[in-house]
């Protein structure tokens, strides 16, 4: 059976794909431009050092790395929060718009007066959407290979860890868009849709900040920032919570939507 409906909306989102793309790129760029500068300053040890605990979780800064050394800056610089932030926002736009924005603006019914189960609809949405999130990720660290590498940046990290921190920053991205996408397939709304999985993150962040400060206790697994930022992954490797606990809810939220969505009225 062909993928028409997947390959409609790949193509659909391939020219924001590309802009998104370049976007990360960029901000890449930007910071590898100022790691030279940085990496001259021990005294930003110091001011990390110095900083309260509630704080330290937030900027990267609640392991032993020296910031000013590659795995610490890349760490505390892009992926304690910028780069996942970006693929957060890519991935819960297209998680919304998968279903619920397509209700939203009447081509979900004109797609579904085919001869198409919504089943089918679902998954292959729910598929493209996956795809497109876990292309970003590769454009991410395509990115960081070819813009930080000229500037010292990537002296002493392997490939490998490498690649596992970007793979478990795409999981978080893909989970949230997975929240946006089972809540579109339930309930539909765009605006509903895309508001719930921005909550789930932006307190899951708030979770992880106040776990690591010691000020919550036993909720750590709770948050999916927990999962992805308990250690430095470029130094301390990849620890399987970060990338198979997020994977492992995306199918069940997967499959809830999909099972939500062969049932619901739609409007």
């Amino acid at each position: 059976m062909n993928a028409v409906v997947a390959g409609r909306l790949l193509r659909d989102r391939l020219r924001s794909l590309a802009w998104w793309g370049l976007g990360v790129a960029g901000l890449v760029f930007i910071s590898a431009v100022f790691y030279p500068s940085i990496k001259r300053q021990p005294s930003i040890d110091q001011l990390l050092r110095n900083l309260p605990k509630s704080l330290k979780g937030f900027v990267g800064g609640a392991t032993v790395v020296s910031f000013s050394s590659p795995p610490g800056y890349l760490h505390g610089r892009m992926f304690a929060l910028t780069i996942p932030a970006l693929l957060l926002i890519f991935a819960i736009g297209l998680g919304s718009r998968a279903l619920a924005g397509s209700e939203d603006d009447g081509t979900l019914e004109l797609l579904l007066a085919n001869p198409v189960t919504r089943t089918r609809v679902a998954v292959e949405r729910y598929a493209a959407l996956a795809g497109l999130v876990g292309a970003l990720g590769a454009l991410t660290l395509a990115a960081l290979l070819a813009l930080a590498s000229p500037f010292g940046l990537l002296h002493g990290i392997s490939l490998g860890l490498l690649a596992g921190e970007t793979l478990a920053a795409t999981a978080l991205a893909l989970l949230h868009a997975s929240i946006a996408f089972a809540v579109g397939a339930a309930v539909g709304g765009r605006t509903r849709a895309t508001a719930v999985a921005t909550t789930v993150a932006v307190y899951g962040y708030i979770i992880y900040g106040l776990v690591t400060a010691n000020v919550v206790r036993g909720a750590r697994f709770v948050s999916p920032w927990w999962w992805y930022m308990s250690r430095n992954i470029l130094v301390g490797g990849l620890p399987p919570e970060a990338v198979v606990v997020p994977l492992g809810v995306c199918v069940l939220l997967a499959a809830a939507g999909v099972w939500a969505f062969r049932r619901r009225d739609l409007r």
